[in-house]
């Protein structure tokens, strides 16, 4: 892979400000970085830090009028504990996330590759001083501000295989924080179908590959967007539930 001399700047400074923990301030986030250049940039910053020598095996994905993605480097089991003094708030999105059981030939025959679905809970983090609220390319850029996953125990996605969309609008979601209820509610995700965006994901995945490791393929696991969001801090315990579909825990530690 090839970098312009911009691109691997970008990567040169998202790479040391994840060495020193300090968020970097570019001097403008430049609007004219565009979708081809901030894939760029996430896949040179994966090859720098050798995430993925043999593909990516996880993914997020999200979005409605432009969907968006990133390879993910690391899952963590719950009940995980997730080191939280670098910053005093953390966003968590509560997501469902599901796995491939087979290799899909296309999008035709790609719901009847999946295999489990689990609940899952993406803890959000920027590389860039306020990059919460840079433009997208910029956030793709900084892996589409992915810092962690926690995914609970798989079931298997027969559960669901079947929903419409009036079962993901009955389907209810909670984020309870130190035994309390931060959020609630049904039908939260942003799209009404988190199954929507996976075709887009097959497509990108195998555009993205090289010719070693593929797009898309058995055992993968891909999420999928956010139902509910929270703000947590260190000390605090998080517990995801979707009903009938289980839980993910997490342990803020300080």
């Amino acid at each position: 892979m090839t970098l312009s001399a911009r691109q691997q700047a970008i990567v040169l400074a998202l790479l040391e400000a994840r060495r020193s923990g300090q968020p970097w301030q570019p001097e403008a986030y430049d609007a004219s970085l565009d979708l081809d250049d901030a894939y760029a940039v996430q896949a040179g910053v994966a090859q720098a830090l050798g995430w993925f020598p043999e593909g990516p095996r996880a993914w997020k994905v999200g979005g409605t009028a432009l969907v968006t993605a990133a390879p993910l480097p690391e899952l963590l089991t719950s009940p995980a504990t997730w080191p939280a003094a670098a910053q005093p708030d953390w966003l968590i999105e509560a997501e469902l996330a599901f796995r491939l059981a087979r290799t899909p030939t296309g999008p035709a025959d790609l719901l009847d590759c999946l295999g489990t679905v689990c609940v899952s809970i993406e803890l959000i983090g920027t590389r860039l001083a306020g990059g919460l609220q840079a433009p997208t390319a910029w956030k793709i850029a900084d892996q589409s501000v992915h810092a962690g996953l926690v995914i609970g125990p798989e079931r298997p996605y027969a559960e669901v295989a079947g929903f419409g969309p009036a079962d993901w609008a009955a389907q209810a979601c909670r984020i309870d924080v130190n035994g309390q209820t931060r959020a609630q509610g049904q039908g939260g995700h942003p799209s009404g179908d988190p199954l929507a965006t996976l075709p887009w994901l097959l497509a990108h995945a195998a555009a993205h590959a090289t010719a070693h490791t593929g797009g898309l393929r058995a055992g993968d696991l891909v999420t999928t967007g956010a139902w509910l969001v929270a703000t947590v801090r260190a000390g605090d315990e998080v517990v995801v539930s979707f009903n009938d579909l289980g839980q993910a825990r997490l342990l803020m530690t300080a």
